[in-house]
């Protein structure tokens, strides 16, 4: 039998397109559920990052701290997932770190219109104090961010060069008195410090009259204790906090005798015995020294000054000069009467009168 060419072609070219078809719908098959199977598979994955997002990417509690800084509400949703993760065999170190950072956290949340407390920034909070007060509500949220450690730790290493960091103590339970004399060190070699100490520091510190009165009693120790420029100083720097409404009862009585004359000429005396027995020579000079400023000195008294007058025949300067130690005492009749004899050995007739009348009048009323 002869088979036709052409009828061959036929069959050999349907069996091919028979083939292809199959291996189109196999292929296609296979797509389907390839994507099917991807689609399952990312579908899992979405709904496990939605849920269990600390599961999916590891997330530790420093990560989830840290995002805090940024958004706290959500990371206090990433705490409570993670927590909801955890095994029952938690380690007692572990679980103090965990609620730890479960208060930071909260805490946050209840802060959230301060910048600083999210961010954790000790420089933003020390601005807050400078402009506002605290009440014990927000003192305690605060602490619970930043710890108090922390805060005691930044405002030690941060005082000798910035006293801003001093009004941290407004939120910690330091005594404030032990921070007294570091205070008082930088003010008194730096000006500027000790403008912005007396203009605003001071101001809104909380327990400022305890630290006054703690800085002055360093202050008089240190004048008790040290040489007379020190002493200068001292009394300048005080006078600075005076300008600012801040006394103290042992300055005031320094400050008045240092404006009494004798107490001048006395601290003159000492210096220039002092400097002479530095340049002196030899003993007899500093003691010709010594005399010459005893004589100046009992010659700066008003009594000793009128005897000297009225013993060398200056009958008028004694007079006038007495005339000082009267109006010390001016209802002091004998002094009145000593005065009246004083004019007339002068011949001053008419001033004489006057302390006269003026003795009658006393002794009339």
């Amino acid at each position: 039998m002869n088979t036709n060419p052409l009828d061959l072609r036929k069959k050999l070219l349907k069996k091919t397109r028979k083939r292809k078809t199959n291996q189109k719908l196999a292929l296609t098959n296979f797509c389907k559920l390839f994507i099917s199977t991807t689609l399952i598979a990312l579908t899992l994955v979405f709904l496990t990052i939605i849920f269990q997002p600390e599961t999916a990417f590891g997330l530790t509690l420093d990560e989830i701290l840290e995002k805090s800084k940024t958004d706290p509400d959500f990371a206090w949703d990433m705490y409570l997932s993670f927590i909801s993760q955890l095994s029952p065999n938690v380690s007692t170190v572990e679980s103090k770190k965990i609620e730890q950072v479960g208060r930071i956290i909260n805490a946050k949340r209840k802060l959230k219109e301060l910048d600083f407390a999210i961010k954790e920034d000790i420089e933003g909070l020390i601005r807050f104090l400078k402009t506002n007060s605290i009440d014990s509500t927000l003192k305690y949220l605060i602490l619970e961010i930043f710890g108090e450690e922390n805060l005691e730790e930044y405002l030690n290493n941060n005082l000798s060069h910035n006293l801003d960091v001093l009004l941290l103590t407004n939120i910690l339970t330091v005594d404030v008195k032990d921070y007294a004399e570091s205070v008082l060190d930088v003010i008194t070699r730096d000006d500027k410090a000790k403008k912005q100490f007396l203009d605003i520091v001071l101001k809104r510190l909380d327990k400022k009259d305890v630290f006054i009165n703690s800085i002055f009693e360093y202050m008089y120790q240190r004048y008790s204790n040290t040489d007379k420029e020190i002493r200068s100083r001292i009394l300048e720097l005080y006078k600075d906090f005076k300008a600012s409404g801040y006394t103290d009862t042992r300055f005031e009585s320094m400050l008045n005798k240092t404006n009494k004359t004798w107490y001048k000429f006395w601290h003159w005396f000492l210096e220039f015995s002092s400097r002479l027995s530095q340049f002196a020579d030899n003993f007899v000079f500093v003691i010709f020294g010594l005399v010459v400023v005893s004589i100046l000195v009992l010659f700066s008294l008003k009594f000793v000054r009128y005897k000297i007058f009225y013993i060398l025949g200056f009958k008028k300067l004694a007079a006038l000069t007495y005339r000082k130690i009267v109006d010390e005492d001016p209802l002091n009749e004998d002094k009145r009467l000593t005065l009246a004899q004083l004019y007339e050995e002068a011949g001053m007739f008419e001033e004489a009168m006057n302390e006269y009348n003026f003795l009658k009048r006393i002794k009339l009323e």
